[in-house]
């Protein structure tokens, strides 16, 4: 790949991942490419050389954040990353999704009465629980902390809720 090439086509990669929330679709070697690339610079070569290598690897390191932030994002929200990018990410993607799954809320306020996250599966207008408690209106995909029993079961066998 020549010069202009590979400069011109990190500058486009940041710029669309930059306008979008969606991950955009790299190719799975591109930041081999751009290492390599970066690694043919002289590093004894003009201000110009050292001026363009920083670019470079400022557009590289803010594109790979930028990145990172919205695979968070994807694994939060349980999203299937596109095919089409860097093993980096999908290690990234994994480790996250991972440590999300992990790390559930449960907790106690007494030893009698537990606490139980719910995550609504869509959206519904206010209702009362078995336990006579009001709960809603609710937006598809909103956290809820149920502590009765019957209420969790409800939400649960209904559809109206699942566990995190």
């Amino acid at each position: 790949m020549n010069d202009d090439f590979i400069y011109e086509s990190l500058w486009q990669a940041y710029q669309k991942e930059k306008q979008s929330n969606e991950l955009q679709l790299l190719p799975k070697t591109f930041y081999e490419d751009i290492i390599e690339y970066i690694g043919k610079i002289p590093k004894n070569g003009s201000e110009e050389e050292k001026s363009l290598e920083t670019n470079i690897l400022n557009m590289l390191n803010n594109l790979f954040e930028r990145r990172k932030q919205k695979l968070v994002i994807y694994a939060a929200y349980n999203k299937q990353i596109p095919t089409s990018i860097a093993q980096k990410e999908i290690e990234f993607y994994e480790k996250i999704k991972k440590a999300i799954s992990s790390n559930t809320l449960e907790y106690t306020k007494s030893q009698d009465e537990k606490i139980v996250v719910l995550r609504s599966v869509q959206k519904i207008p206010e209702i009362i629980l078995p336990s006579g408690r009001k709960v809603g209106p609710l937006e598809n995909e909103q956290i809820l902390e149920v502590k009765d029993k019957d209420d969790v079961k409800f939400l649960i066998n209904n559809g109206i809720c699942k566990h995190i």
